[in-house]
């Protein structure tokens, strides 16, 4: 075959295949758009049924827990009001509760005074002139008597028991006579109604020689001389 029709036949086949070609890529790219097409975003695709069940479920939720609360707001109210009520009725027996209890009151104050009135007497620790709080009691009542009742005069004495020198247990009989003193003076006694004196270890209460006798001989006596307190 001459060289030419060669080359002419190569060139036939050449665009045959060419044309071959380009109809086989056109191909997918028809199939392609009509699904392109067909399929939307997925912003404008309807929601799932099951997330409308789920959002409706958290709503209705919702719902329920503002129940519950104001349903607790409504007990909270029916607490008040029940207590709302309460206080008329409770006044009454409040009124009737405090009268009896102040009436007792006054009543057993009355006998803690005429019992600390009667009390002539207070102890005191070994070698101490510290007034004792369970001492309290009688001294103010006492203060207070002194202080409403002008002519009331009255000599505290102080003692000591039997142990340590004689010049020891004068000095401390006095302090403690005077501390005494200095108490009701503070709680309403006047300075012209009480005079102050000490005795040691020269009067001792209790003869013994122990503990117990010692105990009753550390003391202070309020020995009144004139508008004593009527038993």
């Amino acid at each position: 075959m001459p060289p030419s029709k060669i080359s002419l036949l190569a060139v036939c086949m050449a665009a045959a295949l060419a044309t071959g070609c380009a109809s086989t890529a056109k191909k997918p790219v028809a199939v392609t758009e009509p699904a392109a097409t067909a399929t939307q975003p997925a912003d404008n695709q309807p929601k799932p049924a099951t997330e409308g069940a789920q959002t409706g479920a958290l709503n209705n939720g919702g719902g329920l827990n503002s129940q519950g609360m104001a349903g607790d707001n409504t007990a909270s109210g029916g607490s008040a009001s029940t207590s709302g009520s309460g206080p008329a009725g409770g006044s009454t027996g409040s009124a009737t509760a405090g009268s009896g209890d102040t009436t007792g009151s006054g009543a057993d104050n009355g006998n803690t005074a005429a019992a600390s009135l009667s009390d002539r007497l207070v102890n005191f620790d070994f070698d101490s002139s510290d007034i004792r709080q369970e001492d309290y009691p009688t001294l103010l009542a006492h203060a207070r008597y002194l202080q409403q009742n002008p002519q009331a005069k009255v000599t505290l004495e102080g003692h000591a028991d039997e142990r340590g020198t004689r010049e020891y247990n004068m000095a401390l009989g006095e302090r403690r006579a005077k501390a005494v003193e200095a108490f009701l003076g503070v709680n309403g006694a006047r300075s012209n109604q009480l005079d102050s004196v000490s005795f040691g270890k020269e009067k001792p209460l209790n003869d013994g020689h122990d503990e117990a006798a010692w105990a009753e001989n550390r003391r202070v006596e309020l020995n009144y001389e004139a508008g004593a307190p009527k038993p």
